[in-house]
């Protein structure tokens, strides 16, 4: 037989480990308080870095704009006093173009340099080859800058 069941309504005193509902309440309010000030500091955040990146994305396009891009795609040395440099502009076609082209021997001292011109092109980006006469012999050549020739180089 089975021991008879409580009635409804009867009352039980309260056990020693029961929880604390009146404190855990309170405690999901004042997390439910604080959720919008923890919302707003995110929104604040998220904000500041996508202003931040637009300004470094717009300084960045800005810097590079209008300037003359090059790639260095090769050297043949042809002798012990000629290097020649291959390199690929892009640029504004209609605009004339001086680069300094170096070469360089083994100990890493430039042994030749050179200033070209490169005339307007029909289209951008262009290929190029230009010699560099050296005093001694050269291991590698290379193009170290270019500009409008109607602008003063870039100081680095």
């Amino acid at each position: 037989m089975t021991a008879p069941s409580a009635q409804p309504g009867d009352p039980r005193p309260p056990a020693d480990d029961a929880p604390d509902w009146d404190s855990i309440e309170e405690q999901a309010e004042e997390a439910d308080r604080a959720a919008p000030r923890q919302r707003r500091w995110w929104t604040i955040g998220l904000v500041a870095v996508l202003v931040m990146s637009t300004l470094a994305v717009i300084w960045g396009l800005a810097a590079t704009r209008g300037r003359v891009h090059w790639v260095n795609t090769g050297f043949d040395v042809i002798s012990e006093a000629q290097v020649d440099v291959r390199f690929d502009l892009r640029r504004d076609p209609d605009r004339e173009v001086v680069c300094t082209l170096e070469a360089q021997a083994d100990s890493h001292v430039v042994v030749g340099r050179t200033q070209v011109s490169v005339p307007p092109a029909d289209s951008s980006p262009s290929r190029h080859v230009e010699s560099v006469a050296t005093a001694s012999p050269a291991i590698t050549g290379y193009l170290d800058q270019c500009w409008y020739a109607d602008e003063a180089p870039r100081q680095e």
